[in-house]
C-alpha cells in the first residue's frame, strides 16, 4: 500500500492568513515598491546617518514598522534567494555563498513554534558565534516521506529531543537582546534536510552559485514541499 505524505499544519500561527513577501535580494526589489517595504532603501538610509542596517536593533526596527503598517503578522523571505548585497563585506560573502537555502519567517514578538504534523525531535543544538543559528533542533515527520526539517534561531527553551504530537509547541523564537537567536532580529529559519548533519551540528544556511544545482537537492524548497497552497500576500 503507498504511504500518503502527511498533512501539514503551520508551524507558527495565523503564518498561513497574516505573511506578507519581503524581498531581501535588492536586484529583485520593483522598482515602484513602497518605502516602507523597500529594504533596499532602508540600508542607504541607515548608511547616510551612520548607522548599521545589519544591527538586529535596527533591523527589527523596519520590520516591526512594516509589519505595523501591512497589519501582518510575518515577513516571509524567498527560498534560494541571493543576499549578496545584504552580506557584503561578510565571511559568507567573502566565501562566495550568499545563496540562503531555507525561508526566514519574521516577526515583531518572539512567537511560539509548533510542530508540523507528528514526529520525532532528533536533537537540539546551539551555535554561539555571532551571525550564526543561535538555538536550532531539527524535526524528523513521522511519514519517512517528507524531509527533515532544521528550525534555527530559537530561544534557549526549546522543547527536549522525543517524540511529539501535530501542533505541540516544540520552541519559540529567540531574541538579539542576549544573543540566543544568534545575533539577527527575530525570526524563524526553516529548511529542509534530504540528509542530516553531523550530530549535533547545524547545516550550512548559505551556498554559492556553482553548489546550486546540488543545493536544490540537498535542501529542498520548503513551500513548494511543505506549504504548497501557502499564498504569500
Amino acid at each position: 500500500m503507498k504511504k500518503t505524505m502527511t498533512q501539514i499544519k503551520e508551524p507558527l500561527k495565523e503564518m498561513f492568513s497574516r505573511s506578507k513577501l519581503l524581498i531581501l535580494d535588492f536586484s529583485q526589489i520593483p522598482s515602484n515598491s513602497p518605502v516602507e517595504e523597500n529594504i533596499k532603501f532602508f540600508f542607504e538610509a541607515c548608511e547616510a546617518h551612520n548607522k548599521d542596517p545589519k544591527l538586529p536593533v535596527n533591523r527589527q526596527k523596519f520590520n516591526d514598522a512594516l509589519l505595523e503598517k501591512s497589519g501582518m503578522r510575518y515577513l516571509v523571505s524567498r527560498y534560494l534567494e541571493d543576499r549578496s548585497a545584504m552580506l557584503y563585506g561578510s565571511s559568507i560573502y567573502k566565501e562566495g555563498r550568499t545563496y540562503h537555502l531555507g525561508i526566514d519567517i519574521f516577526s515583531k514578538d518572539k512567537e511560539a513554534v509548533y510542530a508540523p504534523c507528528d514526529g520525532d525531535i532528533l536533537y537540539i543544538g546551539e551555535e554561539s558565534e555571532n551571525h550564526s543559528f543561535g538555538h536550532f533542533l531539527i524535526f524528523r515527520p513521522n511519514d519517512n516521506i517528507l524531509p527533515y526539517i532544521f528550525f534555527g534561531h530559537l530561544s534557549a527553551k526549546s522543547h527536549v529531543p522525543g517524540l511529539v504530537k501535530s501542533g505541540e509547541m516544540i520552541g519559540r523564537m529567540g531574541d538579539y537582546i542576549n544573543h540566543e537567536n544568534g545575533g539577527w532580529s527575530r525570526h524563524l529559519h526553516l529548511q529542509l534536510l534530504s540528509n542530516l548533519p553531523e550530530k549535533g551540528a547545524a547545516p550550512k544556511g548559505y551556498t554559492s552559485l556553482n553548489d546550486l544545482a546540488q543545493a536544490k537537492i540537498d535542501f529542498p524548497n520548503p513551500i513548494k514541499t511543505l506549504f504548497p497552497n501557502w499564498k504569500i500576500n
